[in-house]
């Protein structure tokens, strides 16, 4: 499983864009910019050559890249401008791509946000309601799952139960029977 938040995108597309870190400061001597990742792949900024970065004003900047260095906690990106004012202007940016330029995911991995939604199946085919949440656990997944009524369930992200997840037809299937 790995997470990722959507933010509505300018409306270009109708594609929704992907957070994948937070402009956390800024050095405008140097021209730096320092991103804190939000993303389980914080090396695909190293192939970057380029960073889409939303405002907290909304708008929407695309910055040429001179540089960029991944380390253990942050990602620090040397930026094209010739305007302090501009580069001051990144603190607090979110860094976005669009859903289509996520990192692809191993066989059987699901980004959080592609499951939240789907119809949860029992075995036999009968609707225990909709997957609404994914909470990460140290130990793993939880689904919070909501039926019609709008009670809680809490389903462990585990191959004894997760048995199918069809993101395309909108259905994962769950064994429960241990559960309810």
């Amino acid at each position: 499983m790995r997470l990722s938040s959507d933010t509505p995108n300018s409306g270009k597309s109708g594609e929704t864009d992907i957070i994948i870190g937070r402009v956390v400061s800024v050095n405008v001597p140097k021209r730096q910019i320092r991103i804190a990742p939000e993303t389980s792949y914080p090396e695909r900024f190293e192939r970057m050559r380029e960073l889409r970065l939303r405002t907290g004003a909304g708008a929407e900047v695309v910055v040429t890249l001179d540089d960029i260095r991944v380390t253990q906690k942050a990602v620090i990106a040397s930026v094209r401008s010739e305007s302090g004012e501009e580069i001051a202007s990144f603190r607090g940016a979110k860094v976005v791509v669009r859903r289509s330029e996520r990192h692809p995911l191993p066989e059987g991995e699901h980004y959080a946000d592609d499951l939240v939604g789907l119809t949860v199946k029992d075995t036999s085919g009968g609707v225990i309601g909709i997957l609404r949440e994914v909470w990460e656990t140290p130990a793993n997944d939880v689904y919070q799952v909501l039926d019609n009524g709008g009670r809680e369930i809490l389903l462990p992200a585990i191959e004894d139960v997760i048995l199918e997840v069809d993101v395309e037809g909108g259905v994962m299937v769950v064994d429960v029977s241990n559960f309810i």
